[in-house]
């Protein structure tokens, strides 16, 4: 050194350890070489959510659609629409009930329209339109209970022509059948639903049957006629029908299809076990009581097809057990379908469906079906 000095040598840390002779030095491991990032797709970049954490730690969830900024506008706004309609409705009930009770449409006239068995007079005289009713408080229910007392009323219709008419609409009763009492020569109209309406006028002279009479009249209205019926029934004007026997026709008319029911022009009701009817080839058929329908009409329909034009009687009262009755002659044919009082009823034939004896055809039986 320039001041004559000697250099002297540093001194090793204290706890250095120097390396033993013939030891390397450990090298100094060099840094790794840094991977360049790979380059971003063109276009603007989105912002990274930024999750914060509680101080629990827990991550927040995200806000719901109801709690979202302009959710409650959406809410308050259906608040106030639903006050306005009410609002409205109220008023519209308000200013209904008003009107109601003024007489701004107090009906003063009332229009009707005849039908084939009451006439408009009638209908106006019964319907009682209560004095000062308008168009908005016409009590239609009573108005048609009061044109119900006559059993020829069916349904009733109102149509309201502003400012002060009203009119009555009635549909008639439909006539279901004619039905001949046994006692004496009374005929009686019953409409649908099992409902007596009134006794039909039927002029009968001294030579003139009743029930030919009867079915006459049934075949040109249309509708089915029923004879024998016991004396003991005793039909009231807009009453239903109170007989057992009465109700098992109608279970026969209700449950016969097409194909046999379109066939049968008369039903007799002596008894609750000898209903018949009679066909419109003439043919007597024995039912007995509303039992055993759907195989009655199975029955009685294989032994009309298997015997046509053949055939007098059938007895289907035991469907198991049936009898007929055919013509002896090829030169006689069936009859004309009118009724000929409780010929539907087998006088020689037993109740079990055996066959009887007759002078004017052959008797047959055939088995279970």
């Amino acid at each position: 050194m320039a001041d004559g000095r000697k250099p002297t040598k540093r001194s090793a840390p204290m706890g250095a350890s120097r390396p033993a002779a013939g030891q390397a030095r450990p090298r100094r491991s060099q840094p790794s070489p840094r991977v360049a990032p790979a380059p971003k797709a063109a276009g603007p970049s989105r912002p990274k959510a930024k999750l914060y954490a509680s101080p629990s730690g827990e991550v927040p969830q995200r806000k719901s659609g109801a709690n979202r900024p302009g959710s409650d506008v959406v809410v308050r706004r259906g608040i106030v629409a639903g006050i306005v309609v009410a609002a409205l409705l109220l008023v519209a009930l308000v200013g209904y009930l008003v009107l109601s009770y003024t007489p701004a449409f107090t009906i003063t006239r009332v229009e009707t329209t005849a039908t084939k068995h009451i006439s408009r007079a009638s209908i106006a005289k019964l319907a009682k339109v209560p004095k000062g009713s308008t168009l908005l408080n016409l009590d239609e229910d009573m108005v048609t209970r009061n044109l119900k007392k006559n059993p020829w009323v069916g349904s009733v219709t109102y149509e309201r022509k502003y400012p002060d008419t009203v009119r009555i609409v009635v549909t008639e009763r439909k006539v279901s059948a004619l039905v001949v009492m046994s006692a004496g020569d009374v005929v009686w109209y019953l409409g649908e639903g099992n409902v007596w309406i009134e006794p039909a006028s039927i002029k009968v002279g001294e030579s003139d049957s009743i029930d030919d009479l009867a079915l006459a009249a049934a075949q040109k209205a249309g509708v089915m006629l029923i004879t024998d019926v016991p004396a003991s029934i005793t039909p009231v004007a807009g009453s239903a029908v109170n007989s057992e026997v009465l109700d098992g026709v109608a279970s026969y008319r209700e449950q016969f299809g097409e194909k046999i029911s379109s066939q049968i022009v008369s039903f007799s009701a002596g008894s609750v076990d000898s209903i018949g009817c009679t066909l419109k080839s003439g043919v007597q058929v024995s039912l007995g009581s509303a039992t055993s329908i759907s195989s009655k009409e199975a029955v009685l329909a294989q032994i009309l097809e298997k015997y046509q034009g053949k055939l007098t009687y059938v007895n289907v009262r035991v469907p198991t057990r049936p009898a007929y009755r055919l013509v002896d002659s090829d030169d006689v044919g069936q009859g004309s379908g009118v009724t000929e009082k409780g010929a539907a009823q087998d006088k020689s034939a037993s109740d079990d469906g055996g066959s009887g004896t007759s002078a004017s055809g052959q008797d047959g039986t055939q088995g279970g079906a």
